[in-house]
């Protein structure tokens, strides 16, 4: 009977420790995400190189890339206001419920291919903003 108390202490203890919390599941299925299918076209003429979360900060982002014609500073102006467009994509995408569910940060960085320094676009949001 001892025995069988302590198996069953030892057994909670090890499930206990094997739990992942949403952020770090949120930074294992990013980089998982990031080394199997980065870089990986949206659409025409953009790529989405890679998605990191940020434990201390509850930050997810994501970082893309426009090339060929998309690769111009008209091409964002088009954009209009990106972050209510943002915003509207987030609670569109069911895969992000869990995330906006425990008040995850967004973060969204659109670079040029051509001069990887040009940062067209930068954004975050924030609860208050998807909420």
């Amino acid at each position: 009977m001892r025995k069988a108390i302590i198996f069953l202490a030892a057994m909670s203890f090890t499930l206990a420790a094997c739990q992942e919390t949403i952020e770090e599941r949120a930074a294992r299925e990013a980089r998982e995400t990031t080394e199997a299918k980065c870089p990986m076209p949206i659409g025409d003429n953009m790529f989405l190189d890679s998605i990191v979360f940020d434990i201390p900060t509850r930050t997810q982002s994501q970082y893309f890339r426009f090339t060929g014609e998309s690769d111009n500073d008209s091409v964002v102006n088009m954009l209009g206001d990106a972050k209510s467009v943002l915003v509207n994509e987030l609670k569109n995408t069911p895969g992000y419920k869990s995330l906006m569910n425990a008040d995850v940060n967004f973060h969204y960085v659109y670079r040029s291919t051509r001069d990887p320094q040009k940062i067209y676009l930068e954004a975050t949001v924030t609860p208050a903003d998807y909420k």
